[in-house]
């Protein structure tokens, strides 16, 4: 507007000194003329060279932790740039970086820090830079595209100490079968010994390297535990960090590092979209693996807990105890969780109360038995002082 409003009066300046041939009016109009000219020429000339530096000292990329982030913006050119508004376009949330700040040949850094708030792929960038003149009429706009990707966990809390009977082995399930019932895994080639059996000769490699070849054989991998979490996107409410998903999300994350540090075997089984199904792996850290899918997963199941196939798929591994995370108030998933278990294998339930998260009261009517420890979480709960009972009613 005031640009607008300036151009006009020039050009009524220039008519009124034309029609009068006043020389002041010709000197006030040239005079205004230049000034115009240069207020527009000012801003463009002072953006060539500007560049900013990013610097992200990404910390402990979990929720709830802080980062650090530094700037630095450079220019190039003898024209100063008077006033530079720094803008940063991310998405991080409760995160505003940006700052007003005068350049001129010596650059101009600072520091801003921020506290992750949510988990999954944050990107830091790109930035918005605007360049005005002193006299605030034009403005040089430039974006530089520079960002920095940063995989934020989910919250890990510290948990009580699960259930988890040091009289459990592996593969005593009744439905599973014994350990050693499990057919072997091929697990690399060797040369032939004397005394192999002629089952183990790898032909096509035998023929390859013009000699016989003998497969090795390992067991496969047992899990201490099976985490089974619901991701059915009817069963979960709230927003933000006050949601049943995230409070899921935090919890098998907290389970899965708990059962790590101990030395133990764990594995996830999750009714989202894509059926996940993470078994232990010996090349990779099983918790690394568990952690990348919690920092993406979503409620984007359309299977109850109860009708998923992750149970049909948890009957045929071998495991010591499953631990279900869910704020579904449908009873049929405990009947289902029961008749997965085996002969000395263990049951845990974390049940998230949807009802502190804003949803309605359900009508519970679980009958838990005296085989499953249950945990009750809320909202606002500290999950270190979460207390087993096998009473269904403190699910009321």
């Amino acid at each position: 507007m005031t640009r607008g409003l300036l151009a006009a009066a020039l050009v009524v300046l220039f008519l009124f000194a034309y029609l009068t041939a006043i020389r002041p009016a010709y000197t006030i109009a040239y005079a205004l003329g230049i000034l115009y000219l240069g207020a527009w020429l000012w801003p463009r000339l002072a953006a060539r060279g500007v560049t900013i530096e990013r610097v992200l000292d990404a910390g402990i990329a979990t929720v709830g932790e802080s980062f650090e982030e530094t700037f630095t913006v450079r220019k190039q050119g003898g024209v100063p740039a008077p006033w530079v508004e720094v803008t940063d376009l991310s998405r991080v949330r409760d995160y505003q970086p940006g700052r007003v700040i005068s350049l001129s040949r010596s650059a101009v850094s600072w520091t801003s820090r921020g506290v992750y708030r949510q988990r999954g792929w944050v990107t830091f960038g790109p930035t918005r830079l605007r360049v005005s003149e002193p006299f605030g009429l034009f403005k040089r706009e430039v974006r530089l595209n520079q960002r920095n990707q940063v995989l934020v966990y989910p919250r890990v809390r510290q948990l009580p100490e699960l259930l988890m009977p040091a009289t459990q082995h592996a593969g005593t399930a009744q439905r599973t079968g014994n350990w050693a019932d499990y057919p072997p895994e091929t697990g690399g080639v060797r040369d032939y010994a004397p005394g192999d059996a002629y089952g183990r000769i790898h032909w096509p490699l035998s023929q390859k390297h013009q000699q016989l070849m003998s497969k090795t054989f390992e067991q496969p991998l047992t899990a201490d535990l099976y985490i089974v979490l619901d991701l059915d996107r009817s069963v979960h409410v709230g927003e933000g960090e006050e949601s049943t998903l995230e409070y899921a999300v935090s919890l098998a994350a907290s389970v899965a590092i708990q059962i790590h540090e101990r030395g133990r075997r764990v594995g996830l089984i999750a009714n989202d979209g894509r059926g996940t199904l993470l078994e232990p792996h010996r090349a990779v850290r099983q918790d690394r693996v568990i952690l990348d899918y919690l920092a993406v997963a979503q409620a984007d199941g359309t299977q109850s807990l109860a009708n998923a196939m992750a149970w049909d798929r948890l009957r045929r591994l071998p495991r010591r105890a499953v631990a279900v995370i869910t704020p579904s108030s449908d009873p049929r998933w405990v009947t289902t969780m029961q008749a997965v278990r085996g002969r000395g294998s263990a049951l845990i339930a974390l049940y998230i109360d949807a009802s502190s998260f804003g949803a309605a009261s359900p009508n519970l009517s679980f009958d838990l038995g005296s085989d499953v420890d249950l945990y009750v979480v809320r909202s606002g709960d500290e999950f270190a002082r979460l207390f087993r009972t096998r009473d269904a009613v403190r699910l009321v």
